[in-house]
């Protein structure tokens, strides 16, 4: 079952109070669980949690450590399961074409990303039909707003929500950075540089119009893109790169936003202590490893010493693995922000950030006003989450 499924029909079973023992959601860190907790819907799995903290980095225990309202209190109403950043998948043989080499390729944020505008041009200029950029502009699913809270924190808007839940959207620098990132995003679409068809994408669009060459690059949210061809040497060695998050234009590093899928147990559950049991034993490291790489490392490992003991995390034959390790494991990474307050993850239920793009590309609003529009919204659901 795909993750916005899942989703919708655990809402669905909670409403009637018919639910499974144990879920699995990949996008529940950001578009249900906070709120479940927040309404008392969740089991508290602090037990299961506690059996390996020692484990677990600190972002997976900060995206798990939630509040609940009934209660009034925080507790773990999730487990650690798997993680997951934005990387950046390219053709090798379209850059090669257009003249440039993987070396070529900027390391700063806006060089990098305007790079891919001049490799269009050169192949464009040859009569190839092609787009540099695959960003997905969508106000649906979770791809769009991946790239959106990624740009965000590279320009500086990491505080957009604080660690003690306030909203902090009128603070001028995350304000700037909002806006920026509004304008960095839509202007290559607005010039014919995103495929037209990228406010129509669903998750797996993108991927589609990679492999079909239709794109030069596109930001994902895993390596899925090249585990996907891993059976396959000359694509997945040779042709495919994986490039992590660009660095800031100061060349400063910026932190991933380090999305962490949890494994909940809904209220209701009528085997909560078996349901206990087999996280327990899941979570042991050698077993969530032996999950991990029977899906070709698409996801992370949410504990250190998994990537410390087993070499297959940093085969450095690997050009994939080893660089969706280090942006998830080695260098810095923030939470989501729902972490802090569930209201942000309803911020991300309403798509509101990809609705302020599509005011600007569709709408004709500016990025000042598009932001403007995106925050009176965000402050109204703040409201509704006060502790």
């Amino acid at each position: 079952m795909n993750g916005p499924d899942v989703i919708t029909k655990l809402i669905a079973g909670m409403q009637v109070g018919d639910v499974p023992d144990v879920v699995h959601t990949v996008t529940g860190d950001r578009f249900l669980v906070p709120r479940a907790a927040w309404n008392d819907q969740l089991e508290d799995v602090s037990e299961v949690v506690e059996s390996q903290k020692a484990e677990f980095t600190e972002t997976a225990l900060v995206s798990a450590r939630l509040y609940n309202a009934k209660q009034k209190k925080y507790s773990y109403y999730g487990v650690p399961t798997k993680g997951s950043s934005l990387m950046n998948s390219v053709w090798l043989p379209l850059l090669e074409e257009a003249g440039f080499a993987a070396t070529d390729m900027p390391g700063t944020q806006d060089k990098f990303y305007d790079f891919f505008q001049t490799v269009q041009d050169k192949l464009r200029s040859k009569g190839k039909r092609i787009f540099g950029l695959g960003y997905s502009m969508a106000a649906k699913e979770a791809d769009a707003g991946n790239l959106f809270h990624q740009f965000l924190v590279s320009y500086g808007g990491v505080g957009i929500v604080t660690p003690d839940g306030k909203l902090n959207i009128d603070d001028p620098a995350v304000r700037q950075a909002a806006t920026t990132t509004l304008e960095r995003l839509t202007t290559p679409f607005k010039k014919n540089y995103v495929p037209p068809g990228a406010i129509n994408w669903g998750d797996v669009d993108n991927n589609n119009a990679f492999f079909a060459r239709q794109i030069v690059m596109t930001p994902n949210a895993t390596i899925s893109i090249a585990a996907a061809q891993m059976d396959k040497p000359d694509l997945y060695y040779k042709e495919i790169i994986t490039r992590g998050v660009p660095l800031g234009n100061d060349g400063k590093p910026v932190a991933s936003v380090l999305a962490i899928a949890p494994t909940i147990i809904p209220k209701g559950s009528k085997n909560v202590d078996a349901a206990k049991a087999l996280l327990r034993d899941f979570i042991q490291p050698a077993n969530i490893n032996a999950y991990l790489k029977e899906t070709r490392a698409r996801y992370l490992p949410v504990m250190a010493s998994i990537v410390k003991n087993d070499p297959y995390w940093t085969d450095p034959k690997d050009p994939h693995r080893q660089v969706a390790v280090d942006m998830g494991l080695v260098k810095p990474t923030v939470p989501w922000w729902m972490s802090y307050n569930p209201a942000y993850s309803a911020v991300l239920s309403e798509q509101i950030w990809p609705q302020a793009e599509a005011n600007i590309t569709q709408r004709n609003m500016t990025p000042e006003q598009a932001t403007d529009e995106a925050a009176k919204r965000i402050k109204q659901l703040f409201e509704q989450y006060q502790k």
